[in-house]
């Protein structure tokens, strides 16, 4: 049970990651990096395409990180035999919503 609980907290801090992200993004401060928002050649080739992809891909980075938040807190109730379905369906869902927002990121700062 500690190994559910564990996995769990791990997906529940990245979903709160995401989320936080997502905020950040939608208010405009997320500045450019390395390491957070939507980063490709043609969001990194000024600070303004930065915040342009990056405020249209926050609602669906956000709605990501409240799903795969959803999903570690479901796999640390339901019987430990089935721990397994909402871990892998938060994470995949919440990725995938990433993904959509990325894509409209890239779309909007062009």
């Amino acid at each position: 049970m500690a190994v559910v609980i564990g996995i769990g907290a791990i997906v529940i801090a990245s979903g709160g990651i995401l989320i936080w992200v997502a905020v950040v993004s939608w208010q405009g401060t997320l500045q450019r990096n390395w390491a957070a928002g939507v980063r490709t050649v043609s969001t990194m080739r000024s600070d303004e395409a930065f915040a342009v992809a990056n405020k249209a891909a926050a609602p669906f980075a956000g709605a990501g990180g409240v799903v795969m938040a959803l999903g570690g807190v479901l796999c640390m109730v339901v019987p430990k035999r089935l721990f397994g379905l909402p871990l892998f369906s938060g994470v995949v869902i919440g990725l995938a919503l990433c993904i959509v927002g990325a894509v409209i990121g890239v779309r909007a700062c062009k």
